[in-house]
Formats: structure tokens, sequence, C-alpha cells
């Protein structure tokens, strides 16, 4: 079974696969805590919820594939290491449909994933109906073409979700213990935005919606209080259609370049009293996240946005790169709470070779450099899903999964994880999972390429960046 269950105890005997199955709530286990009792009279499920439920009758779904016909008699009882283990899909770079999104969350569900990380809004699309800011979808929703790595066209590439649409997602979420997180990038990734309404940026200038991957130096402007209007008009648009607990709000790869000429920025910074334009965007993220505390929803953004030392303790910070002068550690200090997606071990994007299956598999839930918070702030763990070179539903799965299925393990198990073996002949026995959801995963041979298939991938995947695309990334990288 995938995720390995806390504890299994055989009571001897078996019973056929068809045996009458109850299920009941039991108030006395934790929201998805569950039990499954196969006793020669009947199969007991329990659990806390509908979602421990839930996850009893994917754990009994993966038993009856393992053990076919005939069951052994068992009291199972199982709980998870961590409380937030959600996986990532990006629809800005490339849309997809809603019935592909629903395959991928019903596969992620399976594995007792929890959170949909839906990435919505990037420097290539914005994809979201909006009714106060129509020009959004309008506008923002539209690119010119589709330049990214040495794919190259110049049709008009486009979509968006409507507001009915969004809840059909949300609404089929729900029915799987899944909770969806939006998440709307700001001050930078923010170029869909900035055509549809230009006067949100430092210059003001008309700019296009990007047709390519990067780093993009056109952000929001800190200094124009018409931003902070905006973000909190479309915020609260957003939370009336959005019902989770988080919202994330980006922050990471926002060149400062533009701040340090704006005079806006330039006045903000003096009047709040803020050193430098790192913590003016520390001074901007918490704004926003202030307005998302005030309506009872707990922010996330990711690392870079606590660099400038003074972010909101009350947001929690989604760690993929390095901690940069303990900046993560001192806000976890504060109180904040963090979430692991470490790129080579969380980042399902890149090819087998590049990070294998037994990579994600072994994602360090609890980093030593967080030191003594390693064990007490981690909220969970997330698996992600770029989308700049992935244009087809076939290879957004194959790339996805069983990848997602290693990090569910890891998220549910933590420490405890039986190891990479074991999960890998566990893996073999549930393919059939797969088929049954229609997803196209990645055979066995792929999961952990030899020598030579891993240095053709990766410098298949390498060639997608040329030496100028590096520089201009290093050059904006030195100005975040």
């Amino acid at each position: 079974m995938i995720p390995q269950p806390r504890n299994i105890v055989l009571t001897g005997g078996i019973v056929p696969e068809n045996t009458k199955t109850r299920e009941r709530l039991c108030p006395g286990l934790k929201e998805e805590e569950y039990r499954i009792l196969v006793r020669p009279e009947e199969i007991t499920l329990e659990g806390g919820t509908a979602t421990g439920l839930f996850y009893a009758r994917t754990t009994l779904e993966q038993l009856k594939l393992v053990y076919g016909e005939m069951l052994p008699c068992m009291e199972l009882t199982d709980a998870p290491a961590y409380p937030y283990r959600s996986f990532h899909i990006d629809c800005a770079r490339h849309f997809f449909s809603v019935e592909e999104l629903k395959k991928m969350i019903r596969m992620s569900a399976e594995f007792k994933l929890n959170y949909f990380h839906w990435h919505l809004s990037d420097d290539q699309g914005w994809r979201i109906e909006s009714r106060r800011y129509p020009r959004l979808h309008e506008i923002g929703s539209v690119r010119k073409g589709d330049h990214f790595g040495n794919y190259a066209s110049e049709e008009t590439e486009g979509g968006y979700y409507s507001r009915d649409k969004i809840r059909e997602i949300i609404e089929f979420c729900s029915r799987y213990g899944v909770t969806v997180v939006p998440e709307i990038d700001m001050p930078g990734h923010v170029s869909a935005i900035l055509a549809a309404y230009p006067e949100l940026s430092c210059t003001g200038e008309q700019i296009e919606v990007g047709t390519r991957a990067g780093i993009y130096k056109e952000i929001f402007c800190a200094g124009k209080e018409a931003v902070f209007t905006f973000i909190e008009g479309i915020l609260e648009e957003l939370l009336e259609l959005f019902p989770g607990k988080y919202f994330h709000i980006g922050g990471d790869e926002a060149p400062k370049e533009r701040w340090k000429s704006c005079p806006y920025c330039q006045k903000r910074i003096e009047e709040e009293g803020l050193r430098n334009e790192q913590e003016l965007q520390g001074y901007m993220e918490s704004r926003i996240a202030a307005y998302l505390l005030e309506k009872g929803r707990t922010p996330i953004v990711w690392n870079e946005a606590v660099y400038g030392g003074n972010l909101d303790a009350g947001a929690a910070v989604q760690i993929w790169t390095e901690d940069r002068d303990n900046q993560i550690r001192a806000h976890l200090k504060k109180g904040g709470k963090a979430i692991v997606s470490i790129v080579p071990n969380s980042y399902c994007d890149y090819p087998y070779g590049m990070h294998s299956l037994k990579n994600i598999y072994e994602l360090d839930t609890a980093p030593a450099e967080l030191g003594e918070y390693a064990d007490t702030s981690v909220l969970g763990m997330e698996c992600l899903i770029w989308t700049e070179f992935i244009r087809d539903e076939e290879r957004l799965e194959e790339l996805s999964f069983p990848r997602f299925a290693a990090s569910a393990e890891a998220g549910w198990c933590g420490k405890a994880r039986p190891g990479y073996e074991d999960f890998k002949r566990r893996l073999k026995k549930l393919f059939p999972l797969f088929e049954k959801y229609g997803v196209r995963a990645t055979p066995s041979y792929g999961w952990t390429p030899d020598g030579e298939t891993a240095e053709r991938q990766t410098r298949e995947f390498q060639a997608n960046f040329s030496q100028e695309d590096r520089e201009e990334v290093k050059r904006a990288q030195e100005n975040i």
C-alpha cells in the first residue's frame, strides 16, 4: 500500500474480498486518522471524519489489489505524520482542462495528498475569470506565441477558468479530502496582470503577456497605494471563490531593478523607515499577509519573501531554495511555519534522469538547516510540476506519476518511511491503479535511468536554456 500504513496487526484467518463492508464515523479519531478491521463477519472502515473514511476506502482498495480474492484478517490503524501534503500544478504557463485536472486530483488523492496548490497566475498567463477586473481574463489570459526553450510557435495561446469551473474543481476536490490552495504570485511574475493594468507597475508602460520562460523585471510597484487597493480587491473576489484555509501569494524571483529607480518605491522606503528594497518586499508581503489574516486565511509565500527579515510571522514559508543568512530559521523562531519543497527532491518537471523517483522519495521533511525548528515548525511538504516545457496531458501525467506517490509517502510517513526499495516493490503491485484512473504514469524502467540515459535527458533539458537566457536569469537573480 502507498502510503505505507502506520500499524498493521494480522489477526489470523482470511475472508473473501466481497465480504460485507460497513463504515462508521468515530469522533475519537483525529481528522485524517482511520482504522480498518477485517474480520470473518465483516470489514469495518472507521474514520474521524469523511476524509478519514475516504482514506480507509482507498487503503481497502489497495489491499484488494495486492491480495486478490482473499484478504487476511487484520487490524490496520493509520494517521499522517504531517497535516499538509500538497501537489502543485502550474496552469499559467500552459492551460489544462478541467477534466485533466480532475484526473490529476483523483490520482493524487488516492495516495492521500490533501492540498492542491493551483498556480493560476504568472508572467505567461492569468487563468481566472474576474468580475471586478475583467481585463485580467480578457487580456491577461492570452499570449502571442509560445517560446519556451527550444519550442517556438507564433500561434496565440490562451484560456481561463470561469467562476463556475473554479467551483466545480473545488467541489470535486472536497469529495476526496483535497483543499485547493490558489496562488496569485506577487510582486514578481505579474506580466500577465500588468499587460491588463500597466498602471500597477513602476513605469506604467504598456507590456505584453510573456511568451517565454525567465525572470521578468517588470513587477508590482510597492510605492503606489493603488497597487494595494487592486491586490485587496482581487483577493476579496477570490476569497469568495476559494474557501480553504491557505492562500499562496508568491514572493519569489522579484528583481528590484525597477524599485531602485522608482520615486514611489523610494519614497515608501523612506516613509516606512526601511533599509533597502529587500525590506520593501517584506513590507509589501506583510501588508498583503495582514489582509488575508484578517479574513481568517493563512498566507503562504516562497522563501525569498523572508529575506528582508520583516515578514509577518503569520505567513507560512515554502522552502524551495537555500536559507539565505538563516532568515528562514529566523522567521520560524518568530512563530512562522514552513512547507518543504526543495528542488531536487520535489520538482517533478525535470526528467527522471535529473530528479529520479528515488530522489523524490528521499525528500528530507525536516531539513537540518532549520535547526531546532525542523521538528516543530514544518507543516508538511509539496511536490510540484511546472509547465514551461510541458504542453500536453500525457507529458504532464508521466512526469507527475509515480513521483507524486513517492512524495505522498514522504509526507504521510515522515521519518518512518520504510525505504525506497520497499516503496518500489509496493508501487509495482499497485501500478494497475494508474490504469484504472486513466493516468499514463512512467513505467518502472524509467524511474531511475542508467547513466547514459540520464546524461542524455539532462542535455536535452538543459538545451532549453541558451547562454543568453542563463546570463539574463543570472542578472535578474542578482537583483532579487
